[in-house]
């Protein structure tokens, strides 16, 4: 198992192609039993792997490229080098020299394209409609083969990579992730700054040091592609083939030093560093050993998921019960590092907890001290592997793109064999294994760092270059008997985790493909209720979705009913934390949201657990007794959650301005909300009246029968057992309308340290029930969209969130926003903006029938195409339930309406 299985021959049979031979994996891929698709990997005479999958029922197509290489091969002296390539490489190709052809491509044959960088690997990907296919794929070709990658293009997207940065100036994790960077060995490569920036990347022939490392280590043998189409498989390889053998293999550049980033003299270390959240943190970090080899046996998972239980006897219960911490998480640093790798244990501190972090270790020690004792569990691993299996099942049914994106990721791991490419994860219980991992698990073996707002007993005396960070260095003192709870007032006793109830049992499909029934069906309506139910009848997965809406009698919210109704959503949450963890590891998972005149339910996931879920879920709001301690910590994450809205980007704050100047209800600043007092005997009071009188809307949609939905319909009502609503509020209320005129509002960004700047032009003018308007103004954005990007973005260089998009609001009305986020004075962005406005109407006058019909096709592809799953079928058809329009057949009418346009 730990050979490097891509570099045998082992299972390989060589085919012959026009003018080359690949070789094609003979043996049998493993996939999920409800994935249908033909799969076929193959090996081309430069190295290259693809995994080549034909899809018949795929509405577009999809391929994703992961090159092994990221910013560890960063040169010191450029910076962020890695990710200036990953900006560039797609911005002209010998082929096709026009730097902006691939991305017009993509625009004008409803595609999306994009890239990202990590350490170790770097990622492309692309969707489009499935007759541009081949073109696409040629035009992705190319930048792997013969990219231009020239100086003025450099030039101008070293400003990209710099608003990029500087964009997350503010973003306490990746502050975090390079303080981490900085204090590493600094010999290793893991310790250099990983984005980059103008100081780090401006110099003279800054393009030939791109082009050096693209030649050094974009090397064929290091890409991993995916793709998939409704094409034929034959006609899948034969393109991949044909226009990938021509990349570049080089040979093996200078390799990592072989000693761990966390070496010893790191380790033993307590950070304090100054977030801008208003909370507590702590990060503890264990060095590991390469993880990759033991994908099968997976015992960092199984230890993180034990870790993350919160059920009873869990670290979780216990740190929780003591008020020490509110949430816990564990994880691998990165999957696909090379030689090495960290395990990382997330506490969410409470202020007790930040003052009393000790015996947050200890209690952490102790629970390793307990597993270690109990050793390990086969049962609980092979509920682990019936997870993992489960969302193998759902990776086979999401979209293509990031179906391709997952599968040229896991390629990476050079020691996982051929026939596990489609599945990955564990499978294989190796109890002598899984006890010899817990050693990387004690007090001498890590690092901790400690963040929050302030540190009144210390001294940040050390700043992090790159993101300014103050931070300071101490000794991490930790008792030698980690099973002493230090002074805990608690005596607590660990257990491992008890039988999950949520589990599934068998994965029967109920449904038949039936193209014609796409819409749901109202199988019932009362003064109590309207049941909405639809069958899957096209993705035949063991999939769903249940979504409850429970309609209130408080229609005219106070900012008081408002702050109340985030305090109740807050501690309904962290009630159920046991019952969404044991969801979680069943294949399912949850949310809730409270708002002074409803409260909604929505559960995804593996089908056939989620009437039980429901149900719980049901039976402990209407039991919930609001207890001082939760209510305290409901308070405190709430007061938290409005302090983070005022850390957003300025893009984000400027949304949620608008939405409070045009909600239909009343809405409040975050200012307003974190003062507003809010006591227990409040949220008792919405507790108590949550189920007095109701009228709620239910979709059952996915892998359900009626006699499914009826069932889930009754237990609701039976459950719920409230007097009806009446029905004037079983309707949204009255819409909001804009009145004409020019309406200028403004707003300082609440966070002062941040350089960015954002301006956001809206211009209203359609109506959402009006389907001819809407059809209009998606092909209106569709001519200026990427004008807009390529003048104000590309050329100028305003900012690194320039966009152009259509937006439908609460109040009916469609507006065409204009955006753009970045350094310089508002009101010369605005200028720009409107400029632009003036200007582009001459491109639209000057559009060709030929160019319009184009874009209309486009535009007819992105309507026609079928939702991905029935997650995303369940959004299309909740929206119209909702907000009580019930225009199930709205796409249809606007694909009929496109042709009614173009003639």
């Amino acid at each position: 198992m730990h050979d490097t299985c891509f570099e045998t021959s082992r299972g390989w049979k060589t085919k012959v192609a026009e003018h080359t031979t690949y070789k094609e994996f003979a043996g049998t891929l493993e996939q999920s039993k409800i994935d249908q698709r033909q799969h076929k990997l193959i090996s081309l005479p430069n190295g290259l792997t693809a995994l080549c999958t034909h899809d018949a029922s795929a509405p577009y197509a999809a391929a994703a490229m992961t090159v092994n290489v990221g910013s560890l091969v960063n040169p010191p002296e450029h910076l962020g080098l890695a990710h200036l390539l990953e900006h560039m490489l797609t911005m002209g190709s010998e082929k096709y020299p026009q730097e902006d052809d691939y991305m017009n491509y993509m625009s004008n044959n409803a595609g999306v394209q994009n890239a990202f960088t990590h350490d170790n690997t770097t990622t492309y990907y692309f969707h489009v409609s499935l007759d541009a296919f081949e073109g696409a794929l040629a035009r992705f070709s190319q930048a792997f083969t013969h990219p231009l990658l020239s100086e003025s293009c450099a030039k101008r997207e070293i400003n990209a990579v710099d608003s990029e940065f500087k964009g997350l100036l503010q973003c306490d994790d990746m502050k975090l992730r390079q303080i981490k960077k900085s204090l590493a060995c600094s010999d290793h490569p893991y310790s250099y700054f990983y984005a980059g920036n103008l100081e780090t990347l401006r110099s003279d022939g800054l393009a030939k040091q791109v082009q050096s490392l693209f030649s050094n280590h974009y090397s064929a043998d290091r890409m991993k592609l995916s793709v998939v189409s409704s094409h034929s498989i034959s006609q899948i390889v034969e393109w991949v083939v044909s226009m990938f053998s021509g990349i570049q293999r080089c040979e093996p550049a200078s390799q990592q030093p072989a000693k761990h980033p966390l070496c010893k003299d790191v380790l033993g270390k307590l950070i304090y560093y100054q977030t801008n959240e208003q909370c507590y943190k702590m990060d503890v970090e264990f060095p590991l050993p390469d993880i990759q080899p033991l994908y099968k046996t997976a015992p960092a998972t199984y230890y993180s998921s034990l870790l993350e239980y919160k059920g009873p006897g869990s670290l979780y219960e216990m740190l929780v019960q003591a008020e020490l911490i509110v949430d816990i998480a564990s994880h691998v640093a990165y999957p696909y590092y090379n030689g090495f790798n960290m395990f990382t244990v997330q506490f969410a501190l409470s202020k007790n907890g930040y003052q009393h972090y000790s015996m947050v270790l200890n209690a952490m020690f102790a629970y390793f001290q307990m597993l270690g004792e109990k050793g390990p569990q086969e049962k609980y691993f092979n509920e682990l592997v019936a997870k993992q299996k489960l969302e193998c099942a759902s990776e086979s049914q999401i979209i293509p793109d990031l179906f391709c994106t997952s599968v040229s990721m896991a390629m990476c791991n050079r020691y996982l064999c051929p026939w596990d490419i489609l599945t990955s994860s564990a499978s294989y219980y190796d109890a002598s294994l899984i006890s010899q991992f817990i050693q990387y698990f004690t007090p001498d073996t890590c690092q901790a760092f400690i963040g929050g707002p302030d540190h009144p007993e210390f001294s940040l005396d050390s700043y992090e270059p790159y993101f300014k960070t103050p931070y300071c260095i101490r000794k991490l003192e930790i008792s030698q008997d980690a099973a002493k709870l230090c002074s805990s007032p608690l005596t607590y006793r660990f257990s491992l985790p008890v039988h999950n109830p949520y589990m599934p049992r068998q994965l029967d499909i109920v449904g038949t493909l039936d193209s014609d029934k796409n819409t749901p069906t109202l199988l019932q309506k009362s003064d109590l209720m309207e049941i909405w139910h639809k069958l899957d009848n096209q993705y035949l997965a063991p999939y769903g979705n249940v979504n409850l809406l429970i309609l209130l009698p408080d229609v005219q919210s106070s900012i008081k009913d408002q702050a109340v109704a985030d305090v109740l959503e807050k501690y309904i949450n962290k009630d159920l934390a046991k019952v969404s963890s044991d969801a979680n590891a069943a294949g399912m998972e949850f949310t809730i949201t409270s708002k002074p005149g409803s409260l909604l339910i929505m559960v995804s996931g593996i089908s056939e657990s989620q009437p039980l879920l429901l149900n719980t879920i049901l039976e402990k709001i209407r039991a919930l007794k609001v207890s001082k301690h939760a209510y305290d910590r409901a308070v405190s994450d709430t007061k938290l959650m409005y302090q983070d809205m005022r850390l957003k980007q300025p893009f984000d704050q400027l949304q949620d301005l608008e939405t409070t100047q045009f909600a239909q209800l009343p809405a409040f600043y975050p200012t307003e909300l974190e003062n507003t007092p809010v006591t227990m005997a409040d949220v008792q009071a919405k507790v108590d009246s949550i189920f007095a009188q109701t009228y709620s809307k239910l979709l059952v949609n996915g892998n359900f029968s009626e006699k499914h939905a009826i069932d889930v319909a009754t237990m609701v009502r039976q459950t719920i057992g409230s007097k009806p609503l009446s029905t004037t509020r079983h309707t949204p209320a009255n819409q909001v309308r804009i009145k004409p005129g020019h309406y200028v509002y403004q707003t300082t960004a609440a966070d002062l340290e941040t350089t960015n700047n954002a301006v956001r032009v809206n211009i209203y003018c359609g109506s959402d029930s009006n389907h001819k308007d809407a059809v209009i103004i998606d092909l209106l954005v569709s001519l200026i969209s990427r004008p807009f990007f390529s003048q104000l973005r590309t050329q100028e260089q305003l900012g690194y969130t320039v966009q152009a998009y259509s937006e439908s609001h609460d109040n009916g009305s469609i507006a065409i926003v204009f955006c753009i986020q970045g350094e310089a004075n508002p009101l010369y962005l605005t200028m720009r903006i409107n400029q632009f406005i003036k200007e582009i109407r001459q491109r639209i006058a000057a559009c060709s029938m030929e160019d319009f019909k184009q874009l209309v096709e486009a535009s007819k592809m992105l309507r026609i195409r079928v939702p991905n799953d029935v997650g995303f079928e369940s959004m299309r058809f909740w929206m119209q339930i909702e907000t009580g329009i019930y225009n199930f057949g709205v796409r249809e009418h606007k694909i009929k309406l496109l042709d009614d346009v173009v003639h």
